[in-house]
């Protein structure tokens, strides 16, 4: 007998090249797995269930997956904008007053959104990970997450500019950060990868080739090796990033990479926003994963990340949210339509990126990138009932058409922003239905987050440092 039985809906199952369309089908699910996925009367057919679910006039189709995060920055969303030099001028300043005990709370935050809005896995790259993960257990997503190793120490950041740093420069190097860095992410490996059946996975998450050095990054690849496990890296985001690689070796980001032997397909590739064509070749033919955050990256940097080229090459790209106080939001939907637009806005030509092709990256695809493609990403017999119901009844949805032409996939890419998400579910458990969460109270935290949030401004208004960034400037100006 089935657990459960999700019937009457269309399905994407995302399963082979396409969207995998199934008119009127069900999805069977024993324990956390997918048994039977197919028309409705084959399904129903073949066993009965102790839960049915009716899917009518819904869509059934795998969870979203946003690829990365820094979710515990949540608390200070929409702070780090209008800035020409962001980490250094604005993101860094201000969130480094952002206490460690107030982190799971915002985390909470950002998955409470994502869930609602139909992310069921997050690569979550944010410290202090070993408490941030209590938060991702508590809300029941899956997750696949790292802590960050990183020289980057912004405790120092008045003494590089006692010393003549700038913002834009490239960053001292503090190697204590970066041995203190390294054994937390081992320790978090050792504690919480494959928690929960899987659930939870660690991977390894050095910070950037201008946040480490050549001696580091090597280590970290070692040790990465050693378990098996991927490293989730920001790549080429920043053209400081190419001017601190060049400075130290002579090379850009992306071909230094490449010469100490770090870029491989054991490498998830944030950003690449400042790459040439050439780089993006090179990236793609060492078998590097790439992960593309559209909103962040164009509202921070102003730069269309090369996801086109990438996967035009053949490389697998997945969809990130980043972080909300460059992009306000972790809306995977978000993501999709604006992975889409920029690269028709960039080529003027209503061709590149296909609605269904961007929608592979926010599912099946980002699972690839991941590394978890064998047990999410689409509906498929074998792989964990991953998955979310849409309410086809309400605009931007409705009306469905089927004939001679289906709308589903446009409109879901092009218009849709998560209001029609109805049911959330993550390894067969529903972790979020009709405006409320199964596990979790939404009222308490939000009541918490306002607390730290109240914190976070108080200290950041206390510190001198950010009296004259522009956003505050802006404030004063009375022009946000």
């Amino acid at each position: 007998m089935y657990d459960k039985l999700i019937t009457g809906g269309h399905l994407l199952t995302m399963a082979g090249d396409g969207a995998g369309f199934i008119e009127d089908g069900a999805v069977a699910i024993t324990g956390r797995t997918i048994v039977a996925v197919g028309p409705r009367a084959e399904v129903e057919a073949n066993d009965r269930a102790r839960e049915v679910i009716d899917a009518t006039n819904m869509l059934v189709m795998p969870g979203l997956i946003d690829a990365h995060l820094h979710s515990a920055a949540t608390l200070g969303r929409g702070w780090a904008q209008e800035v020409a030099t962001w980490m250094a001028s604005a993101y860094g300043p201000m969130m480094r007053h952002l206490d460690d005990a107030d982190a799971p709370t915002g985390t909470m935050l950002a998955l409470m959104e994502g869930v609602r809005n139909g992310t069921t896995t997050f690569g979550d790259w944010e410290a202090p990970m070993d408490a941030i993960l209590h938060s991702h257990v508590a809300m029941g997503n899956r997750a696949v997450v790292c802590e960050g190793i990183s020289e980057l120490n912004w405790a120092n950041r008045d003494e590089w500019i006692k010393a003549g740093w700038k913002p834009g420069d490239p960053t001292p190097l503090d190697p204590a950060m970066g041995e203190l860095t390294l054994q937390r992410e081992l320790d978090l490996y050792e504690k919480w990868n494959g928690y929960d059946n899987g659930r939870i996975r660690t991977i390894l998450g050095p910070h950037a080739a201008d946040f480490l050095s050549t001696e580091m990054l090597l280590r970290v690849q070692q040790e990465a090796k050693k378990r098996g496990c991927l490293m989730h890296l920001h790549t080429a985001q920043d053209v400081r990033e190419n001017n601190a690689t060049l400075a130290r070796a002579g090379l850009r980001a992306v071909p230094y990479l490449d010469s100490i032997g770090l870029l491989g397909p054991d490498v998830i590739c944030v950003h690449l926003s400042t790459t040439t064509p050439e780089e993006v070749e090179l990236a793609v033919r060492r078998g590097a994963r790439m992960t593309c955050c559209s909103n962040s990256i164009g509202i921070i940097d102003g730069v269309v990340p090369p996801a086109r080229l990438f996967s035009e090459l053949g490389g697998t790209v997945a969809l990130g949210s980043d972080q909300s106080p460059g992009n306000n939001s972790h809306n995977m939907f978000a993501e999709m339509r604006a992975t889409a637009m920029y690269a028709k806005v960039k080529a003027e030509s209503p061709l590149p990126m296909p609605a269904w092709r961007v929608l592979r990256m926010a599912t099946i695809d980002g699972a690839k990138v991941l590394g978890i493609d064998d047990i999410t990403g689409s509906l498929e017999e074998g792989k964990e009932a991953d998955l979310i119901l849409l309410d086809l009844t309400r605009p931007p949805l409705a009306p469905l058409l089927t004939r001679p032409a289906r709308n589903i996939v446009p409109n879901l890419v092009y218009a849709e922003t998560g209001s029609n998400v109805r049911l959330t579910m993550v390894a067969g458990n529903v972790i979020y239905r009709d405006g409320e969460y199964t596990n979790v109270d939404r009222h308490a935290v939000f009541a918490e987050a306002t607390a730290a949030a109240a914190r976070l401004q108080d200290a950041v208004a206390a510190d001198p440092v950010t009296a004259t960034l522009p956003i505050v400037e802006l404030t004063r100006e009375g022009r946000i």
